[in-house]
C-alpha cells in the first residue's frame, strides 16, 4: 500500500512541477520542448512502477530521483523567493505612485499653485518595519502669476498639512516654490 501511495505523490509532484514549468516558460520552441521533456519524466514516473512488478523497473537511487527531487525543491524554492521579491517591489512602486498621484492633487487643489511636480524616496528595505514609509518628499510648485501671493505662507501652510497627513518631520519635506511666467 505504502509503494502505490508513494507512486502517487511522485506522480503528484511531477504534474505540479510539469505545470510550473508551463506557466514560466515563455511561448515558442523552448515551451513546446519542456512539454515534451515533462511528458517523458511523467510517463516514466507512471511506468517505471509496473515495470517493476516485472523486475525491469529502473532503481530509484539509478534513476537519480531523490537528487532530481532536491534538485527541483531547491530551484522551486528559490523562484519562490524571487518571485516574492518582484511582487514586492512591483507593490511598492505602485503604491509609490498612487502616493505621488494623491500629493499632487492635493496640491494642485490650492488656488494659488499652478502646477506641481512631486517625487518622494521610500524606505525600499523589505526586512525593515518601516517599509514603504515615506524618507523624504521634495515637491517643486510652480505659483499662478499674482503680485500679492506671499510664498512663505504657502510654503509654510502645505509643509504643515503634509506633516500632519502622512506624519513626516518638518525636515523630510523640501518645498522649492517659484512664481508663474
Amino acid at each position: 500500500m505504502e509503494e502505490i501511495k508513494s507512486w502517487a505523490v511522485n506522480i503528484a509532484a511531477v504534474a505540479v512541477l510539469m505545470i510550473i514549468l508551463d506557466l514560466i516558460m515563455p511561448e515558442g520552441r523552448i515551451r513546446k520542448f519542456t512539454q515534451l521533456l515533462t511528458g517523458f519524466v511523467l510517463m516514466f514516473v507512471m511506468i517505471n512502477p509496473v515495470l517493476g512488478l516485472f523486475g525491469k523497473g529502473v532503481p530509484a537511487s539509478f534513476a537519480g530521483w531523490s537528487d532530481e527531487s532536491f534538485l527541483l525543491s531547491s530551484q522551486v524554492k528559490s523562484m519562490t523567493g524571487s518571485l516574492q521579491d518582484e511582487r514586492k517591489k512591483q507593490t511598492l512602486e505602485l503604491y509609490r505612485r498612487m502616493l505621488l498621484a494623491d500629493i499632487q492633487n492635493r496640491l494642485v487643489g490650492h488656488e494659488q499653485i499652478h502646477e506641481a511636480e512631486v517625487d518622494a524616496v521610500l524606505n525600499e528595505n523589505m526586512d525593515s518595519e518601516n517599509y514603504g514609509q515615506i524618507r523624504r518628499l521634495f515637491i517643486n510648485l510652480t505659483l499662478k502669476k499674482n503680485e500679492t501671493i506671499n510664498k512663505q505662507m504657502i510654503g509654510a501652510s502645505i509643509h504643515k498639512e503634509l506633516q500632519q497627513i502622512f506624519n513626516l518631520k518638518e525636515n523630510e519635506i523640501v518645498i522649492q516654490i517659484s512664481e508663474g511666467e
